[in-house]
């Protein structure tokens, strides 16, 4: 049965799966903690008993639930790739070893042991990254075989719902079964796409919702009016109903909007992208130590096997250097691992195929798992690149910038980016703008952390690469 009818367990089920697992997960974490400690007992002195430890066990475990649930690491419906999936764990992470704290703080009379109370908050850290990453693997497959779909329809059919649908179409891997279009009086027109029906007019849009079983609203219309805002917010209220409100890139932008108000009236400030001096040094610190470690174990153990086969597999440099544009407009020499045959034109446009006859052998597998950005890491110590930002642009590329584009100049080009980790080159140019805008908006060190850590798995799979 599908829609607002389905059963309570076919809805939840999978928050109460890891719900069970977070049980026996944290339950591990804190034993093995104990158990590492006390193998290290010589050099850091004796730790006691393991019985205080199993006392509170059960409040550990109990504290862990409910701050897992505090950030959303129990709503599994929420899209896969979401960043804010990313943001609730390393949130949790770190209240978790706060709570640990208080823990051992009023059970003094336990004397648990300090060490003990941080290694486990690691253990639970990584235990969390590892779960989730793995439920998610599992629905991502349960997905792509078509179980697990929620049905979903897109109010609209104009520009933005063609976005949305091609979007959905592209990334069927997030978990939705499109079933069509419902038209909205002022986003009309034909159907957006030949293989998809009209369900029916926005007038009757809780007719169409019951009777198709949707569970997801994509509203893709730029401009509504205050009544129909009015009606989806009731609509909102059906259980078993997601909507979501698609916004264009000026909607995405002011994201970041300040009210305020004015001579007794409300107005919007935009946040200007710019991050204060104190945030920015401190982006600046975590950009070189980050990057001075990796470059450590680069150069170890990767830079010269990697090396040795761009050579044996076609004449030629082993690094490849180019220009490209960073912050404000500074040209910079860009480093990168050659992946291309040397007669190839220095300032074309990248490779949008993986049988390119530019690239060579070795330059296929090094751009798929990304490994030929690696020389950018002396980019980062130099001060021309972030470990986080916009990619950096070539020359002619930047001077066809509109106005608008040049903003995103405003920051330090990245080794990796937003958009990367969400779509990598699967997404058009006009879609990447948006993710680079909504970076330069909303930039924190916490966003920089989420998309370090989603860069692993998106290089791993080497999705959208070339």
């Amino acid at each position: 049965m599908n829609g607002p009818n389905r059963s309570f367990w076919k809805t939840h089920w999978p928050s109460i799966l890891l719900v069970a697992t977070d049980v026996v997960g944290f339950s591990v974490a804190w034993r093995l903690a104990y158990l590492l400690r006390a193998n290290l007992s010589p050099p850091l002195g004796i730790i006691n008993e393991l019985s205080p430890y199993l006392k509170v066990q059960a409040l550990v475990v109990l504290v862990g639930i409910v701050n897992c649930a505090m950030f959303g690491l129990y709503r599994t419906r929420r899209r896969l790739s979401s960043l804010t999936n990313w943001g609730g764990l390393l949130k949790s992470a770190y209240h978790y070893l706060l709570y640990m704290m208080v823990i051992g703080y009023f059970f003094k009379e336990l004397d648990l042991g300090r060490s003990v109370i941080f290694i486990a908050a690691v253990f639970c850290g990584l235990y969390l990254y590892a779960s989730r990453t793995a439920f998610r693997g599992l629905k991502s497959a349960a997905m792509r075989r078509g179980t697990a779909l929620v049905r979903a329809a897109i109010v609209g059919t104009g520009p933005l719902a063609r976005e949305v649908h091609a979007s959905l179409v592209t990334h069927r891997e997030i978990g939705f079964e499109l079933i069509g279009f419902i038209r909205h009086p002022e986003d009309g027109g034909d159907t957006p796409a030949p293989d998809m029906a009209i369900l029916g007019e926005a007038t009757g849009i809780a007719e169409v919702v019951r009777r198709e079983g949707i569970e997801e609203l994509f509203v893709a219309v730029p401009h509504l009016e205050t009544a129909d805002q009015l009606d989806l917010i009731n609509l909102g209220q059906t259980p078993g109903l997601r909507i979501q409100l698609v916004t264009n890139m000026f909607g995405v932008i002011a994201s970041r909007a300040k009210v305020d108000e004015v001579a007794a009236f409300p107005v919007i400030t935009l946040h200007d992208g710019h991050l204060p001096r104190p945030q920015a040094f401190v982006k600046r610190v975590f950009d070189v130590a980050v990057s001075a470690l990796a470059t450590v174990a680069w150069l170890l153990f990767f830079h010269w096997w990697i090396a040795l086969w761009i050579r044996r597999d076609s004449p030629g440099p082993v690094f490849f250097a180019q220009e490209r544009v960073g912050r404000d407009g500074a040209r910079f020499v860009c480093l990168k691992y050659r992946t291309m045959h040397t007669g190839a034109e220095r300032y074309a446009v990248a490779p949008a195929e993986s049988d390119d006859p530019r690239v060579t052998r070795a330059g296929r597998w090094l751009r798929k798992t990304s490994l030929d950005e690696l020389p950018q890491l002396i980019n980062v110590l130099r001060g021309d690149m972030a470990m986080v930002g916009p990619r950096p642009e070539m020359p002619f590329i930047v001077e066809g910038y509109r106005e608008w584009q040049k903003r995103r100049l405003d920051v330090k080009p990245g080794i990796t980016g937003l958009w990367q980790v969400i779509g990598r080159k699967n997404l058009p140019l006009h879609l990447n703008m948006q993710y680079d805008f909504y970076y330069i908006m909303n930039q924190s060190l916490l966003l920089d952390i989420e998309i370090l850590i989603r860069t692993v798995p998106a290089v791993l799979k080497g999705r959208g690469a070339f």
